[in-house]
């Protein structure tokens, strides 16, 4: 299901928070190139908004993947002593910094969008021009897990609390907009220990705040098999890689779905 004249038709593609689930999205992304629907627009948050940076920064998702496949995440976090958040992200910061070669949103090859929770006015914003590694981080700051990220006099966290799927913020921009959710709610079998109580109510939390996004979508792929994994489950990255690409594979080839895209290519 190719699609012809790629340059002029706007491919967007915005994608969810979810920790190490987030690896998904290059999956993803890689069977959406195959089939020639390469992205050219691009919104994310937290785990989107890395790996949404990284993708118009110009490297390929298995690219990537590589890249988390060689980067522990506790390589570049540091546990400290508990006062904003559990582990410091100074570490995480000089990665992306040293992994990046854009160092704004302007040098980027294609439009990035993120969005970070504003702390104390408790509002969402989004970030499209400007340096791009702190707002990266400030976007990925889980609250309590990690330490918020300060810039010019305002503390920022995790943007999926107000927005877990940016989509509407780019529609205008796209002509085919792909939704890509990660992290949906399923029945838990146990909860054992602190960290999954934290991140089982964080996610609980933030569900909520998908619904409309999703609605703004042609296309929504949900790798549901990723929720057997857990917010820092870095060390299964092939295996959370490969579960992206399948799902993706599996909507994309659904006929309504086809359907739909192909109706879509003959209005635009």
């Amino acid at each position: 299901m190719p699609v012809e004249n790629s340059q002029k038709l706007r491919i967007g593609i915005s994608l969810s928070g979810g920790g190490a689930k987030g690896i998904a999205h290059l999956g993803v992304l890689q069977a959406l190139e195959e089939i020639g629907f390469k992205p050219q627009v691009i919104s994310g948050v937290s785990a989107g908004a890395i790996i949404g940076a990284l993708y118009a920064d110009g490297k390929s998702p298995k690219e990537i993947c590589q890249f988390f496949k060689e980067s522990s995440f506790f390589k570049f976090v540091k546990i400290v002593v508990p006062k904003k958040g559990v582990m410091s992200t100074e570490r995480f910061y000089n990665l992306l910094d040293g992994f990046l070669t854009a160092k704004t949103f302007e040098e980027l090859q294609m439009p990035l969008t993120i969005n970070a929770t504003e702390l104390i006015e408790g509002k969402n914003v989004y970030f499209n021009s400007g340096s791009l590694v702190d707002k990266i981080v400030a976007s990925s700051s889980v609250p309590i897990f990690l330490t918020p990220k300060e810039m010019e006099g305002k503390v920022y966290v995790d943007g999926g609390i107000f927005c877990n799927m940016p989509a509407k913020v780019i529609r205008q921009d796209c002509d085919i907009l792909f939704g890509v959710h990660v992290n949906p709610i399923v029945t838990e079998g146990s909860i054992d220990g602190m960290m999954d109580v934290m991140e089982r109510v964080y996610h609980l939390a933030i569900q909520s705040s998908t619904v409309s996004e999703k609605r703004a979508c042609d296309v929504v792929i949900e790798p549901v098999e990723a929720r057997n994994y857990g917010m820092f489950d870095i060390s299964k990255t092939q295996e959370i890689f490969d579960i992206g690409y399948r799902a993706a594979m599996v909507k994309l080839h659904q006929p309504e779905v086809q359907k739909k895209l192909e109706l879509i290519k003959a209005q635009w």
